[in-house]
C-alpha cells in the first residue's frame, strides 16, 4: 500500500465556492494516527507554504486545523493534506466546516485541548528511519553513535505510552528533563524532533550499562563493544530493547546456538535471524521484490523467507525446515551492533522460558533470566508494554501477518459496522483480545499461549493498558465456547453480559469483515482444535456463514484422537487412528506396527480405548490429519512445538514435482437448505482412500518430497469438491479461508487456485492472523452483528406496539 494510499480518506461536509478570491476560513478535523508523528509541524510547513493563516492543535479526536486565505489556497492545502503527510500518519477522516473570519496574521501551533473521551490513536513503534540513521554514524553529529536516536519519524511509541493524548509526560520518558539543545529541537516547527516525546541525547536521555547474570555492573568504557565481543566468544547475552528483552547468540555459531536451545528450553522451534541489511538476506534466503519490501517495512517484522544453500548458519537455527525467518536492524543499538563488523548474524529471540511472556523490566529480567543469559545489556528507559517482534509471510503475492505484534498494535482494524463497548477475549494459544468501539476494532499485541498465571497476568496488564490508553469500558464479553480455555473461564468471572461464540465461525467472520464482504459466504475454516457444537473437537469445516450465524454444511469426518492431548504431542497416534479406520485390522501388521514405532500389544490397548471412547475424543481436525500424514511420510513421532509435523510436511513438498494427488471421497450430506431439518447431516470428507494410498506409498519407499505433495494436493482437491457442492446448494460464490492450517502456504496456494479455476471469488486473511492470533477480532465482528439485529428488533417491536 502507497503513501498516498494508506491516507486516502474522503473529505466530508466541504462545499467551497468554485472561484472565489475572497478569504474564507475553514475547521478542519483530521482523525486517525495523527499524534506523535510530526503531524502538526508538518501542517505548520503546508500552511505556511499556501500562504494561509490560522493554528493546529491536539485534542481529544485527534488533531483541528484552523486555517483562513483565498479559497484556491486552502483547497490546495485539502488537497495537498492526505497525500503529503508523515510516514508514520494513517489518516482515517477529514472533516471540514465552515467558520467566521478572525483575520489572523500568521499560523501558529497551540496547546492540546483535550476534553471528553480520547478518540486518537497512539502511532506503533518504527524502525529507525534514515536520517536519524545518518546522525548515529555521522563522527561530526551530536548522536553520534547514540544508542537511543529517534525523531517524529521512528522510534518506540506504544511501547513507551502510558495513555493518550501522546505526549512526553504520558511516557516512560516523562523523568527525562531534555537538555538545551534537545528542547531547542522539541519546540522548533521546523524541525523534525518538532514535540517528538522520546527525544534524547548522550547528555539528557536513557544510557546503557551491561551486567553479570545476578546484576552487577561490568566495568567497561564502551558496553556495546564489549556485548559484542561477548557474543563473538559464544556466550548468550540479554538484551534490552524497544518491547523487551531478547536472548541473543551469534547465529553462525552452532554451540552457542544449541546452549541456547538447552538452556531456554526451546528444543526444535525455529530461531529467528537478525541480518544487517537487505543485501545479506539475500546471502541467506531466497528474495523477491515483495520479499524485500516486507523486510523493509516500517515495522521491520521478522519475514519467513525460503533459505538458500547452502547455508552457512548454525544449522539448528531452523532444523528440517527450509524456510528462515529473518528480520532486519530497527533500533539505533541494532545498528551499532552490525556496524562494527564483527557481527554477520544473530539469533535475536524472545527473552523468557518456553510459554513465559517476554521480559521488560531490568530486575525482572535477572530474576527470570539468570540461568539463561551469561550478561545482560540493560538501560534504563522503562518499557510500559510488552510487545514482540511482528511475524509476516508472503501468501499469493500478499502479506499475512503470523504474529501480529511490534509496529502493527495499537493502530485500529476497520469493523463494516458500529459495534457498541465490548471485549473480546480470544481463544487458548497464540491469545490475543479485542477491544472494540464504533467503526474501530484494538486489536493487543500478540500474548502467546494462556497456559500459565503468568500468562494471564500479562492478559490482564495488557487488557487494563489498552482500555486506559483508548477510554474504552466494554459493557459486554465475548468468548470462545471451549469451557476449559482459561480466557473463557476468565470471561465467565466477570460481573458482565457474555456471549459464546463458535471458534470457526470466528475465524470465518474476520475473514469477511476485513474484506467488508456482506451476506453469507462459503467459509473454509482448518486448524487443530475448536470446540464443535456437537460436543466433539473440529477443525475440518465448511461453514454457511454470515456475521449473524452459520451452518457446517460439511466436515472432515470424525477419527478418535487415541489418549487424547497425548495425541497432539505424539502424532503416530493419529497415524494409528486413520490407519484403523482406513484400514482396519491391516493396522496390525507387523510392517505397519513398525512404520509407527509401537508393539502390537500397545496397538490393541488403542484399538479398545478407541472402541470405548476412553481418553480419546472425536475429532474432525484438518490440523491433526495433517499430524497424522507427517508421522508416516517423515516419521515424525513426536513433536516438540505445535504444528512441527505440519511444517516439516510441507517443508518437505516445497520443491516437488506435482504428482497425482490422494483422493479423498466425498459423502453426500442430508441438509435440505433453508428449511428446518434437525436430522440433517452435513456433507463429510472420508481421508480413508488417501490412507491406503499412502501408506502403500510409505511401504514401497516412495519420495517424502513426492507423498507430500500428492498429500496437500488430496487436501485442496476434497475441500474445493466440498465448495463446490456448497455452492450447487446455496447458490453462494465467495470463499473465505482461514484457521491456522491455512499458515501453510501451499495448501492455501492450491486451494485458492484451484477455487479460482472453479469460477469462486476466494479471500483470505492478511490484517490479521488466520490462526488464532486473529480470533477475538471474529469474535467481536460476530457479537456486534448480533447485538445490533437484537436492538434493531426490538426498536421494531416497539415501533408495533400498541
Amino acid at each position: 500500500m502507497t503513501h498516498a494510499q494508506r491516507n486516502s480518506a474522503e473529505l466530508e461536509s466541504v462545499s467551497l465556492p468554485e472561484a472565489n478570491p475572497a478569504k474564507v476560513r475553514r475547521r478542519i478535523l483530521v482523525n486517525g494516527v495523527v499524534q506523535g508523528v510530526g503531524f502538526r509541524p508538518y501542517i505548520y510547513r503546508l500552511a505556511l507554504e499556501e500562504h494561509l493563516t490560522g493554528s493546529v492543535f491536539n485534542d481529544s479526536s485527534g488533531v483541528t486545523i484552523e486555517v483562513e486565505g483565498p479559497v484556491s489556497a486552502i483547497e490546495a492545502f485539502l488537497r495537498r493534506l492526505p497525500m503529503e503527510a508523515p510516514p508514520l500518519a494513517h489518516i482515517s477522516a477529514i472533516a471540514a466546516s465552515e467558520m467566521a473570519l478572525i483575520g489572523d496574521q500568521n499560523f501558529r501551533i497551540t496547546l492540546s485541548d483535550v476534553r471528553g473521551r480520547v478518540a486518537t490513536q497512539i502511532p506503533a513503534d518504527a524502525a529507525t528511519c534514515d536520517d536519524c540513521f545518518r546522525e548515529i554514524f555521522n563522527p561530526a553529529d551530536r548522536r553520534y553513535g547514540y544508542p537511543f536516536t529517534n525523531c517524529t519519524n521512528c522510534g518506540p511509541r506504544f511501547t513507551i505510552t502510558r495513555r493518550i493524548p501522546y505526549d512526553r509526560p504520558q511516557t516512560s520518558m516523562a523523568n527525562y528533563l531534555m537538555c538545551v539543545q534537545c528542547r531547542a529541537e522539541y519546540d522548533d516547527p521546523s524541525n523534525r524532533r518538532f514535540h517528538a516525546q522520546p527525544n534524547a541525547c548522550w547528555n539528557c536521555g536513557p544510557r546503557l550499562w551491561l551486567t553479570t547474570p545476578d546484576g552487577t555492573a561490568i566495568a567497561t568504557g564502551d558496553p556495546i563493544a564489549e556485548t559484542i565481543q561477548r557474543l563473538k566468544d559464544g556466550q548468550i547475552v540479554a538484551i534490552k530493547g524497544i518491547g523487551g528483552f531478547h536472548l541473543a547468540v551469534d547465529a553462525t555459531n552452532e554451540e552457542a546456538v544449541r546452549l541456547l536451545r538447552e538452556r531456554k528450553r526451546r528444543h526444535g522451534k525455529p530461531f529467528a535471524v537478525m541480518l544487517k541489511n537487505v543485501s545479506d538476506a539475500e546471502r541467506y534466503a531466497v528474495l523477491g521484490e515483495a520479499e524485500r519490501d516486507l523486510l523493509l517495512r516500517v515495522e521491520r517484522p521478522i519475514v519467513l523467507l525460503k533459505t538458500r544453500n547452502p547455508v552457512r548458519l548454525a544449522p539448528s537455527i531452523a532444523p528440517r525446515l527450509p524456510w528462515l525467518g529473518v528480520f532486519l536492524p530497527y533500533t539505533p543499538l541494532h545498528h551499532l551492533f552490525f556496524a562494527s563488523g564483527m557481527i554477520e548474524a544473530l539469533v535475536m529471540t524472545s527473552a523468557n522460558l518456553s510459554d513465559e511472556p517476554i521480559a521488560i523490566d531490568n530486575l525482572e529480567a535477572v530474576t527470570r533470566l539468570g540461568l539463561i543469559a551469561d550478561a545482560f545489556l540493560m538501560h534504563d528507559r522503562e518499557i510500559l508494554q510488552r510487545c514482540d517482534d511482528s511475524v509476516v509471510q508472503l501468501v499469493e503475492e500478499s502479506p499475512q501477518l503470523l504474529r501480529r505484534a511490534r509496529g502493527f498494535v495499537p493502530l485500529p482494524i476497520p469493523l463494516p459496522f458500529n459495534a457498541p463497548p465490548l471485549l473480546a477475549v480470544g481463544g487458548h494459544l497464540k491469545n490475543t483480545f479485542c477491544l472494540a468501539l464504533g467503526r474501530e476494532a484494538y486489536l493487543s499485541q500478540h500474548l502467546g499461549d494462556l497456559e500459565s498465571p503468568s500468562g494471564l497476568e500479562f492478559f490482564e496488564q495488557a487488557l487494563d493498558h489498552l482500555k486506559r490508553t483508548f477510554e474504552i469500558e466494554p459493557a459486554t464479553i465475548v468468548h470462545d465456547l471451549h469451557p476449559g480455555y482459561l480466557s473463557t473461564q476468565w470471561a465467565h468471572r466477570q460481573s458482565l453480559p457474555r456471549i459464546g461464540v463458535q471458534h470457526h465461525h470466528a475465524h470465518i467472520a474476520a475473514c469477511m469483515a476485513e474484506h467488508n464482504l456482506s451476506g453469507s459466504v462459503i467459509g473454509i475454516a482448518l486448524d487443530g482444535t475448536g470446540y464443535g457444537a456437537d460436543g466433539h473437537i473440529w477443525g475440518g469445516e465448511v461453514l454457511i456463514a454470515s456475521y449473524l450465524s452459520y451452518e457446517r454444511f460439511g466436515h472432515l469426518k470424525y477419527v478418535a484422537m487415541p489418549g487424547s492431548e497425548a495425541a497432539i504431542r505424539e502424532p503416530w497416534r493419529m497415524a494409528f487412528s486413520h490407519l484403523l479406520a482406513a484400514s482396519g485390522e491391516q493396522v496390525f501388521e507387523p510392517a505397519t506396527l513398525d512404520l509407527l514405532g509401537i508393539k502390537l500389544q500397545e496397538a490393541r490397548l488403542l484399538e479398545r480405548m478407541i472402541a470405548r471412547r476412553l481418553q480419546s475424543p472425536l475429532t474432525s481436525s484438518c490440523g491433526r490429519l495433517f499430524d497424522a500424514a507427517a508421522a508416516l511420510i517423515l516419521g515424525r513421532r513426536r513433536v516438540d512445538y505445535e504444528a512441527q509435523g505440519a511444517m516439516e510436511l510441507e517443508g518437505a513438498a516445497i520443491d516437488a514435482s506435482p504428482g497425482i494427488p490422494y483422493s479423498v471421497d466425498i459423502l453426500p450430506g442430508s441438509q435440505r437448505w433453508g428449511t428446518a431439518d434437525e436430522a440433517s447431516k452435513p456433507w463429510q470428507l472420508d481421508p480413508a482412500p488417501l490412507f491406503r494410498k499412502l501408506l502403500a506409498d510409505v511401504r514401497r519407499n516412495e519420495r517424502p518430497a513426492v507423498m507430500s505433495h500428492r498429500f496437500h494436493r488430496g487436501v485442496a482437491n476434497a475441500y474445493c469438491g466440498l465448495a463446490i457442492q456448497a455452492r450447487e446448494c446455496t447458490g453462494i460464490q465467495q470463499v473465505c479461508l482461514s484457521g491456522g492450517v491455512l499458515h501453510n502456504k501451499l495448501l492455501a496456494h492450491l486451494l485458492r487456485n484451484t477455487l479460482l479455476l472453479k469460477g469462486f471469488e476466494v479471500f483470505l486473511p492478511t490484517l490479521v492472523s488466520p490462526g488464532d492470533g486473529g480470533l477475538s477480532y471474529g469474535q467481536a465482528v460476530i457479537a456486534a452483528a448480533q447485538m445490533a439485529s437484537e436492538s434493531k428488533e426490538a426498536q421494531d417491536a416497539k415501533s408495533l406496539a400498541p
